[in-house]
């Protein structure tokens, strides 16, 4: 009983103060001293600690503090992984499927994102390389002459769970679609709520559709805005299309017409089509905003990248403004591009 205790003793004396080395390596590589986590790192990873191995893989991958070396990044990959690092796993599955500093390889992806997949769900510390490496495993399991759809479906629902953005996203797309999962308007919902509230973008625009029509969850518009405006403070169109729309009609906010054309511009940006065809509209009803000339340069762009109604208003508030001011205003459609000077021109109605 003493021995043991004086080995115990003795592995805690020798574990103590590697495990502070690896921590001062840590705050060193947080602080952009990469060299110094580098020597802090590498008696450790020499030693067989597999933290501080996949830590120096990282270093020689990416050139920090050392000489880009995938081929040394590769071996402390492989030494960490052996020794059940997932992170390291996924970065060997990535590694392999993608071919970078080798040749690609899917069989040898599936079998590390495998092994990081079936990570211990305990340790909470591997939770995100492990969803990546189900992530990654549930698209490879899609792809080549050995589908699993049924494997690949189970480890995207355990990427899901374990709190992996895009597999929520696209398990909302699935219960939605209703092919590879059953149609499921309230799972779909919940799915891109999970997803949305961690800031992904995409979710954020679906879960405002699904309030604003109410499919999946009780209608409402109020928040359908709220949901928009994330998705459109990320300068996603579509966000910016339907909230710029939200403000137009008065609907789940207060009508603003200045907030709407604001929302619609910066759509514009992203050369989103229905963007311009929504300002031509704004332009040309909105009482605050009227101005046909700009109506008209609007539907002109919109009817340049093929949108019809926007050709239909063309030929009606052509008859209003004149063929002349309308073939002006055409040419600079045709040469508008997102950013340039047409962007920088203040809208009607400002001083």
């Amino acid at each position: 009983m003493v021995r043991f205790l004086i080995a115990s003793l003795l592995f805690l004396a020798t574990a103590l103060p590697a495990a502070a080395d690896f921590e001062t390596g840590l705050e060193a590589f947080r602080n952009g001293d990469y060299k110094t986590a580098f020597t802090l790192w590498e008696p450790l990873a020499k030693a067989g600690d597999p933290e501080a191995q996949f830590s120096l893989g990282i270093l020689y991958r990416r050139g920090l503090g050392v000489e880009p070396d995938y081929r040394q990044a590769m071996g402390w990959f492989e030494r960490a992984a052996g020794r059940g690092h997932p992170s390291a796993q996924f970065n060997l599955g990535y590694i392999y499927e993608k071919g970078i500093g080798v040749r690609r390889s899917r069989v040898a992806a599936l079998r590390w994102y495998r092994r990081a997949a079936k990570a211990d769900e305990t340790v909470e510390k591997f939770r995100l390389a492990r969803a990546r490496a189900q992530f990654r495993l549930a698209g490879l399991l899609r792809l080549g002459s050995d589908v699993d759809r049924s494997a690949s479906m189970h480890w995207m629902q355990q990427s899901a769970k374990n709190g992996h953005q895009e597999a929520q996203f696209q398990l909302g797309l699935g219960y939605a679609a209703g092919k590879q999962l059953p149609r499921d308007p309230v799972r779909t919902a919940k799915w891109f709520e999970r997803a949305a509230s961690q800031g992904h973008a995409a979710s954020q625009v679906n879960l405002g559709s699904l309030y604003e029509s109410g499919s999946g969850v009780e209608r409402d518009e109020a928040r359908a805005a709220e949901w928009y405006r994330k998705a459109a403070e990320q300068d996603l169109a579509v966000a910016q299309i339907n909230l710029g729309s939200l403000y137009a009609k008065g609907r789940g906010v207060a009508r603003d017409d200045r907030a709407a054309l604001e929302w619609y511009r910066r759509a514009a940006q992203s050369n989103a089509m229905e963007a311009h065809y929504n300002l031509g509209v704004l332009y040309e009803n909105s009482p605050e905003l009227a101005d046909d000339r700009e109506a008209y340069f609007w539907y002109a762009v919109a009817s340049k990248a093929g949108h019809r109604k926007a050709v239909l208003r063309l030929v009606k508030l052509r008859e209003k403004i004149g063929e002349a001011e309308a073939a002006a205003i055409e040419k600079r459609a045709a040469a508008w591009r997102p950013g340039g000077s047409e962007e920088k021109r203040k809208p009607a109605g400002t001083n």
